[in-house]
């Protein structure tokens, strides 16, 4: 049995690993953010329009300023994780900044519960 590792992370954010399509579908459904944090100085936002075509476009912004440095459409294949479409050699074409400022990343929210020992 082959193993599927998870399109989002805990925190519900893309997971560096995860699919290039189950990306896709998730961002879709609305059932994952399309931010992605993957260490370093920047952070990717994922977009999904044109992704008919087997496109996959994202923004890089800079961590500590949230300023958007660049936008990509990566052509992917449909067995590409997203560690394989940001940071290796596919088919990539720069495209016109789609975010000057990282758009608003929704955080779950908590409520505290009440433990009886």
């Amino acid at each position: 049995m082959n193993y599927i590792p998870p399109v989002c992370t805990p925190e519900g954010t893309i997971a560096l690993q995860a699919n290039v399509q189950a990306v896709i579908n998730a961002i879709n459904t609305n059932t994952v953010v399309p931010y992605g944090d993957f260490g370093g100085p920047n952070v990717y936002w994922f977009q999904t329009f044109d992704n008919g075509l087997g496109n996959l476009v994202y923004t890089i912004f800079d961590r500590n300023t949230t300023l958007g440095l660049a936008s990509f459409m990566v052509r992917f294949g449909a067995a590409a994780t997203i560690q394989q479409v940001v940071f290796q050699p596919y088919p990539r074409s720069q495209i016109d900044l789609q975010f000057l400022i990282l758009p608003h990343i929704p955080r779950a929210s908590y409520s505290n519960g009440t433990v009886t020992p």
